[in-house]
């Protein structure tokens, strides 16, 4: 009994002295990389306030003179504003779950470490107190052989450094593991109130969406005659070559070499897997035919750069909605509609099967599907030859 208190002073002893001599290690930080993170939340920033920036100025004129074409637009425009909030909203979900994820598996090692580590302490009390049964002082004072009081010096300084060592080791595991519970904390609140965040935002969304429905239904009712129908397509035809030529006009010169696309024909993946249900020369409206493919496909669904290129051209333009243009070089480029929301800019490089849009069904179309244009030289080519 008298041994077993002995044990238990030595370890208050060594465990006060950890707290005392132990010199506190520094905790380790988490290390997430979330340069990525930022870049994609800066963008959409970017083009959630340059849409805010189209909605206010058509609110105005809407105020002014309402008419059915700027309703719709403004619907749709907040539609796309909503659908960046939650992109970003998902986005910072996903990487708070990542890190909790990580701070939990952290969390696991370390406590099991614990384990081993009270385990060896205890090993560490035991031995202390046996060797306190031997004086050490004796030891020293009655060795004859100074190669022998060498060895024992060396021996006691080695365990005692190993002992120190394992003490600092303790600690750390202690504090780090105060540390992750207090950052397991913050970010499950943080995911609490981004949940909350995400709901409203869909919300949001839906009647934003609802009110797209009943703008578009009294757009067709207006444009119910067949003559009526071919005359708005003609229209909004000439308004995307206008707005491609101005584009080209404005663009600023970029040094990137690029190659084009006469060489990577039948090479080259579709912007969107999907069913297409027009195609490149069918007929459309009368004499009318269709310049490019939809794809349809599920709404929010990425829409890809089918290859390396320049953003030329991104905007909403009636008939076809959120647009994006891709100058891919030797004068061919590539153009996609009917988007839910744009992720990209104006001047910005994007690389082959990057995402720049959203599936969506702006400017018009009744379910979602992707209008797909390839143009050389400014003329609309089938983009079946290219594309597999």
């Amino acid at each position: 009994m008298k041994s077993q208190g002995i044990v238990k002073l030595l370890a208050w002893v060594m465990i006060s002295a950890l707290s005392l001599t132990v010199t506190n290690a520094s905790a380790r930080l988490l290390l997430v990389n979330d340069s990525a993170l930022e870049k994609s939340n800066q963008q959409l920033a970017d083009i959630k306030a340059q849409i805010k920036k189209q909605t206010q100025a058509l609110d105005k004129k809407i105020a002014e003179k309402s008419t059915l074409e700027d309703t719709f637009k403004r619907s749709e425009l907040k539609v796309s504003e909503l659908v960046i909030a939650l992109q970003q909203t998902q986005n910072q979900l996903n990487s708070v779950k990542d890190k909790v994820i990580k701070l939990t598996a952290e969390q696991n090692k370390l406590l099991a470490k614990q384990e081993q580590q009270q385990q060896i302490l205890g090993e560490m009390v035991r031995t202390a107190y046996l060797n306190g049964k031997h004086d050490y002082t004796k030891l020293l004072l009655n060795q004859n052989d100074p190669a022998q009081l060498e060895r024992l010096i060396t021996y006691y300084r080695k365990l005692n450094d190993a002992r120190v060592e394992q003490l600092e080791e303790i600690e750390y595991t202690l504090s780090r593991l105060q540390e992750i519970a207090r950052d397991l904390t913050q970010q499950q609140q943080q995911l609490n109130e981004l949940n909350e965040q995400q709901n409203q935002e869909r919300s949001q969304l839906v009647s934003r969406q609802n009110d797209r429905k009943k703008a578009l239904a009294q757009l067709n009712r207006k444009i119910a005659s067949d003559s009526s129908k071919l005359e708005q397509l003609q229209a909004d035809e000439q308004r995307l070559a206008i707005a491609i030529e101005n584009a080209q006009r404005n663009a600023i010169p970029r040094p990137e070499d690029l190659a084009g696309l006469y060489n990577l024909k039948k090479q080259l993946n579709w912007p969107v897997k999907g069913r297409i249900t027009k195609r490149f020369g069918q007929r459309r409206q009368g004499s009318m035919r269709w310049k490019g493919v939809i794809i349809d496909a599920n709404l929010g669904k990425s829409v890809n750069a089918i290859a390396d290129g320049i953003v030329l051209y991104t905007d909403w333009l009636k008939g076809f909605g959120w647009v994006t243009v891709i100058d891919h070089g030797k004068g061919y480029m590539s153009l996609y509609g009917h988007n839910q929301a744009l992720l990209k800019q104006a001047g910005d490089f994007v690389e082959k099967s990057e995402p720049i849009a959203l599936l969506g069904q702006s400017g018009g179309k009744a379910t979602p599907g992707l209008y797909f244009e390839i143009r050389y030289k400014g003329k609309t080519v089938d983009p079946a030859r290219w594309c597999r």
